[in-house]
């Protein structure tokens, strides 16, 4: 049986063709997670087979590669012509290997490791085609070294819209202290620093009493920062009665698979991790993510706020942030196609990307655009002093804006919140920035004023 591609999983294809056809050596495809990535890659390695050639599949994780090898016998693709393993065990056989005609990557953020490299080196005149969600690496670096091409799927919203993934609700009742969170060489939090911001017991009551107020009796994905948060986390559910259990990498596998068939039949609602269930994880799909572990990393923040977004008809998903992860980088539908690219970017400062301006509804946990007067969720309504309160002067000073709830609702706004003013074509534009930020109109007016489009009038 051949897989049905939807249309733009063929456009990807058709691209990744075209472009390896007039002349480059090495494709990046683009596409949100949760987008069925294994199919186009399926379809891409059966078109290749079917020509005769032989194809390397790789990826970092012995998890990913069972998938993608489902994926293909599926797809009736001939594993004859397929050689399909972990980066590890590839780089010490490349010698008794067969010579690919492709070579396909996974996950293919992780490739500017030394691994990845050697093997690439090893095959300097072969064609490769790689995969991500997120093109990122917190050191900044691009991925020129590996790629001369690069094609961007479509959008999150798009693909919401379009019911190919799940709409969500996104609340952020944030009970974590961030000022605390300190990286590590690597550009993520420390350990120690993220267990000083986290203060478990008081923290731990809460997150109870935000699951049954915002999402009870749906099955969860909690992601813990420790292990030993894991498991107390587990415990307290259990302690309220309701059925939970903590898997982690050093949990054996035989007791994670038992875990996960558990989870998969309904018999434990709530499911703790630590780092596990994040990368293309075979997980049983869910409706709800709690979040406890921050991160300083993009790639792993859209890993796991999306893991409870696979489609399926009437499902609305929901994501609880504890920790602060959307105000560092937005949320999921966030638009993020013109940020991602082959070049090295421009290291942020601490805080990563800044969120878009927003403010608190103070009854039901949602955080809205700043401009908002009425809440959509329930129906709470600003006074104008409230409102006034949380304007800013300057786009630097939105990071200080409360953290503590959070719910995207208006996406529009989102996206002119997110403009940056130099960005501002028109005076009409700059307006608009400055409503989806909750600015006075007296900033724009400032604005236009420096641009030269008008002309500061005098006083009599």
């Amino acid at each position: 049986m051949t897989y049905q591609l939807h249309p733009y999983q063929t456009d990807l294809v058709n691209k990744a063709r075209q472009s390896l056809a007039t002349g480059h050596k090495a494709v990046l495809i683009v596409s949100p997670a949760g987008s069925g990535k294994s199919v186009v890659i399926a379809e891409i390695a059966r078109m290749a087979t079917e020509k005769g050639g032989h194809v390397m599949f790789m990826v970092h994780r012995q998890e990913l590669v069972e998938q993608i090898m489902q994926t293909f016998i599926a797809d009736d693709i001939n594993l004859q012509h397929c050689t399909v393993m972990t980066v590890g065990k590839i780089v010490h056989r490349m010698d008794r290997l067969p010579k690919p005609t492709l070579i396909i990557t996974d996950e293919t953020h992780h490739a500017l490791a030394k691994t990845y490299q050697k093997i690439y080196e090893h095959y300097p005149d072969v064609a490769r085609v790689g995969f991500t969600a997120t093109p990122w690496r917190m050191s900044g670096k691009g991925f020129t070294s590996v790629y001369d091409d690069m094609i961007v799927g479509p959008e999150v919203q798009w693909l919401i819209e379009n019911h190919y993934l799940a709409d969500y609700t996104y609340y952020a009742p944030t009970l974590i202290d961030s000022d605390k969170l300190k990286r590590s060489s690597t550009g993520d939090y420390t350990q120690a620093s993220m267990s000083d911001a986290i203060k478990e017991p008081k923290i731990f009551g809460d997150v109870l009493a935000h699951y049954k107020r915002l999402a009870e009796g749906r099955q969860a994905i909690v992601y813990a920062h420790s292990v030993e948060a894991s498991m107390q986390v587990a415990e307290m559910f259990k302690d309220a009665g309701i059925s939970a259990a903590h898997a982690d990498a050093k949990t054996p596998q035989r007791e994670r698979d038992s875990i996960m068939r558990d989870f998969k039949a309904g018999k434990i609602r709530i499911l703790s991790n630590v780092d596990l269930i994040s990368e293309g994880f075979n997980v049983p799909d869910v409706g709800v993510i709690i979040m406890l572990r921050p991160t300083a990393s993009l790639v792993l923040y859209i890993q796991q706020a999306m893991r409870c977004m696979r489609y399926e008809p009437g499902k609305h998903a929901i994501i609880i942030d504890h920790v602060g992860n959307v105000m560092r980088f937005g949320p999921p539908r966030m638009p993020r196609a013109d940020q991602w690219t082959l070049d090295d970017r421009n290291k942020k400062k601490r805080g990563g990307t800044p969120g878009p301006a927003i403010k608190t509804c103070p009854k039901c946990f949602a955080i809205v655009p700043a401009a908002t007067t009425v809440c959509k969720l329930c129906g709470y309504v600003w006074e104008t002093a409230e409102a006034e309160d949380l304007e800013v002067d300057e786009a630097a000073k939105l990071n200080k804006l409360d953290e503590s709830r959070f719910i995207v609702t208006d996406y529009e706004n989102i996206q002119w919140a997110r403009k940056d003013p130099k960005d501002a074509k028109t005076p009409k534009e700059m307006y608009k920035i400055a409503a989806a930020r909750g600015y006075k109109p007296g900033w724009a007016y400032h604005q236009i004023i420096a641009r030269g489009w008008v002309t500061e009038r005098k006083r009599a």
